[in-house]
């Protein structure tokens, strides 16, 4: 009985997301949620706008919402049907959350050429607007021909501390915003192995 208790307690646990500072895998985000941006039809607008429940976009001038096409040099064109967020040739795509987040990130990609070479820079914030912690993503390239080809990008943290993310740089185009749901507290852990350990003892009684 105590076995099937510390393996109950070990599978809860590992359900839980690993806390890697930068992220590539949207696994790594716990239960998030997915927003995309195919209610909107080439809408240009710096914000505020709420694209989802609890999460409002803000960009720089030229950014746009439901974005049709656009062409990124050496890593290819977006658009093809599918519709995503966008900035202008330079900007910034930010996404604020009604609710503090250990975890957000998205599917992104930018602009480059021989003459523009950089990458994205990905900033998670907290309350009162502060940086808590940036990266400088300078490892997507992409096929020169491809279309709707990128990486997710992302960000967690070992507490829920993130009020904003935001994503930077020449041309940024960005899809599927993921966003961590609340990890259960300890405690609750505790309490579900607690009774748990009450109906087993209940059960071995009654035999």
């Amino acid at each position: 009985m105590k076995l099937t208790f510390i393996a109950a307690a070990l599978a809860s646990f590992a359900m839980l997301p690993a806390h890697a500072a930068l992220t590539h895998d949207v696994a790594d985000l716990y239960n998030p949620l997915s927003v995309d941006f195919d209610n909107y039809e080439g809408f240009e607008t710096s914000g505020p706008e709420l694209v989802a429940p609890g999460i409002t976009f803000t960009g720089d001038a030229g950014s746009v919402l439901g974005a049709y096409v656009a062409e990124l040099g050496t890593n290819g064109t977006w658009g093809l049907g599918n519709l995503f967020a966008a900035t202008g040739f330079v900007g910034e795509l930010r996404f604020t959350f009604a609710e503090l987040t250990a975890g957000a990130g998205a599917f992104v990609n930018h602009f480059t050429n021989d003459v523009l070479p950089f990458g994205i820079v990905v900033s998670a914030y907290g309350d009162n607007n502060q940086i808590i912690e940036s990266h400088t993503v300078i490892d997507i390239d992409t096929d020169e021909f491809g279309n709707n080809e990128g990486q997710f990008v992302g960000i967690t943290r070992a507490s829920a501390d993130i009020r904003s993310i935001s994503f930077k740089g020449n041309a940024v185009v960005l899809d599927n915003l993921a966003v961590a749901t609340p990890v259960p507290e300890p405690e609750g852990y505790a309490l579900l192995l607690a009774g748990l350990g009450l109906i087993g003892m209940a059960a071995r009684r009654r035999m």
